[in-house]
């Protein structure tokens, strides 16, 4: 490491929010680390974090601290990813709350590639700050909108449009006669991804001002939701992106483009600042 061991120590714990992740995400027992910060605070006179039974967080000082050397921090890492060595990874880390289109175009890079593995993982949108800072993750992807990070250590790219589309089956339909007919009446499926997400939102919005009370049912997979529309259990709303994938395929499925509110999502790709360099590629 370029920078000193304790420097590094202090970063970590003020990312990973508790000594205990931090001290696995670099390798280091939980005393070893606690000795290591409480030095840095004997050394400086002054506390750098509050400690709870929940985790910790920057004092005020802390927080000084850290604005000022994460400047440094990311000069570092900026000189070592200029390096062409420093440019080829062994795998990326991809996480999600939704399988969407800029998800599914970075795994085609990903695959083009041919150089690196992919692991990715879903997660809630809550998480993912905290799994970029503690490196469990590279690149995040939602469709959620920035939250602001007041330390200035993440960015993000909005990557494309995104569209929502209906999945009915003819029977369903037939029934029903037109979408505003199919919500009044039918159970709504759902993946659980979508209910995080600012779409959900507005559907649930419309359903409000049409006093609309059919049940809904959310599932996790999506080749369960797939089934219970093909069996005529009710609708389902799915990213358009999925389209692309075999779910759909041979299914006899009705797709129907989204006419009955604004959604106006964009898919974001969100990585740390100093990083940049190195991901570069993924996220262009």
């Amino acid at each position: 490491m370029i920078l000193s061991k304790k420097i590094n120590h202090f970063l970590s714990v003020a990312e990973c929010g508790s000594f205990k992740n931090a001290s696995k995400n670099i390798h280091i027992s939980p005393p070893a680390l606690c000795k290591s910060i409480a030095d840095i605070e004997d050394s400086l006179g002054f506390k750098l974090f509050n400690r709870s039974n929940a985790g910790v967080t920057l004092t005020e000082e802390g927080i000084s601290l850290y604005k000022y050397l994460l400047p440094i921090r990311d000069d570092v890492e900026s000189i070592k990813s200029s390096f062409p060595t420093a440019l080829t990874k062994k795998e990326i880390k991809v996480g999600t709350d939704s399988y969407n289109k800029s998800f599914n175009k970075l795994i085609s890079k990903i695959i083009e590639n041919g150089q690196v593995d992919l692991l990715s993982e879903m997660y809630h949108f809550d998480e993912h700050r905290s799994k970029l800072l503690s490196g469990e993750l590279d690149l995040f992807i939602s469709t959620h909108p920035p939250v602001e990070d007041k330390l200035e250590r993440i960015s993000c790219k909005i990557d494309v449009r995104e569209s929502e589309v209906f999945i009915v089956s003819k029977k369903l339909l037939d029934k029903n006669n037109s979408l505003v007919d199919l919500v009044c009446n039918e159970k709504m499926i759902l993946h659980s991804g979508i209910t995080k997400h600012p779409f959900f939102d507005e559907l649930l919005k419309y359903r409000k001002e049409k006093r609309i009370n059919t049940q809904i049912l959310v599932f996790p997979d999506v080749s369960h939701i797939i089934d219970f529309v093909c069996f005529d259990i009710g609708y389902s709303v799915i990213n358009n992106a999925i389209l692309d994938s075999n779910y759909l395929k041979n299914t006899g499925l009705i797709i129907i483009p989204n006419t009955l509110f604004s959604s106006e999502l964009s898919s974001y790709i969100y990585y740390l600042k100093r990083k940049e360099l190195e991901l570069i590629h993924y996220i262009n």
